[in-house]
């Protein structure tokens, strides 16, 4: 099992995400050994990657991850139907607009009715629910995502995932360790 770490996986990922841009999902979860890190599942139709973050609460977490032997069926499946997959959306003025005229116009319902129930989110998931996935190029204005967050990760731990997890948890820890001299 190669583990690779930080810029070398994301450099990894965003090749084959380039090379094929569609039906990729990011999930995230809370980590299922209690390690104090986060799981994060990465998949297409072609693999499925795990990860260990430190934080889901800083710009650049330190992460480490492998690619593993997991049918990515297993992935699609235990998201909701409707979820957005995760990429890259071109967004163009005329998309920009639209979107800041949805919001300008929940906030004014909002501050003239209370309680109101929202459609704002259905709205902008429409939205970017219409837009295809691509690969990025220099130049352009993009939305990037979704990531799911969960409480347990779509893998459904098996002896397998479990024993990855550890040993990607003691690679982010040494990392840690490394990295920061008084970390435990």
């Amino acid at each position: 099992m190669e583990i690779l770490e930080d810029k070398v996986i994301a450099r990894h990922l965003f090749e084959k995400y380039c090379s094929n841009p569609e039906n990729w999902n990011f999930v995230i979860s809370i980590s299922s050994l209690r390690d104090g890190f986060f799981d994060a599942t990465v998949s297409n139709t072609d693999e499925v990657w795990q990860l260990k973050l430190d934080s889901i609460y800083k710009p650049l977490p330190l992460v480490v991850g492998t690619k593993i032997d997991v049918d990515s069926t297993r992935i699609d499946r235990s998201l909701n139907a409707n979820a957005v997959p995760f990429g890259f959306r071109k967004l163009d003025t005329p998309v920009v607009m639209d979107i800041l005229k949805k919001v300008t116009d929940e906030q004014e319902e909002r501050m003239n009715m209370h309680n109101i129930d929202s459609d704002l989110d259905y709205q902008i998931y429409s939205i970017l629910r219409s837009l295809k996935t691509v690969r990025p190029t220099s130049g352009n204005n993009y939305a990037y995502g979704p990531f799911i967050y969960t409480n347990t990760s779509p893998l459904r731990p098996n002896d397998y995932q479990k024993h990855v997890a550890e040993k990607l948890s003691i690679k982010l820890r040494d990392n840690l360790r490394s990295k920061y001299s008084s970390y435990g």
